[in-house]
């Protein structure tokens, strides 16, 4: 049984989601019918893409379970979505802040 401190944060466009090391466990976003890139990077928006994902082209939400001890980020997490068509991203982190 692990007794990490999962944490939550939500954001609805680009925008840093953690703040400090962290490791990502989980994703969730919903979307509209229209295809769009969600990117989550280190080091802010100029920084290093970790995980990449691309929508379907049809409206609804999509969740991600990373296994075993999730994608370690050094430097914070960045939500970097390529347009509106993501209407919001919720990851799912232990370590690090909520930005």
């Amino acid at each position: 049984m692990s007794f990490s401190n999962i944490q939550a944060v939500q954001k609805t466009t680009s925008a840093q989601g953690v703040n400090g090391r962290s490791r990502l466990l989980g994703v969730y976003f919903t979307h509209t019918a229209t295809p769009a890139t969600l990117t989550l990077k280190s080091g802010g928006s100029g920084g290093t893409t970790k995980l990449a994902l691309t929508t379907p082209a049809s409206a609804g939400s999509q969740d991600l379970i990373i296994p075993d001890m999730g994608i370690l980020f050094d430097d914070g997490i960045y939500i970097a979505v390529s347009s509106a068509e993501i209407t919001s991203v919720t990851l799912l982190f232990e370590g690090g802040a909520p930005a």
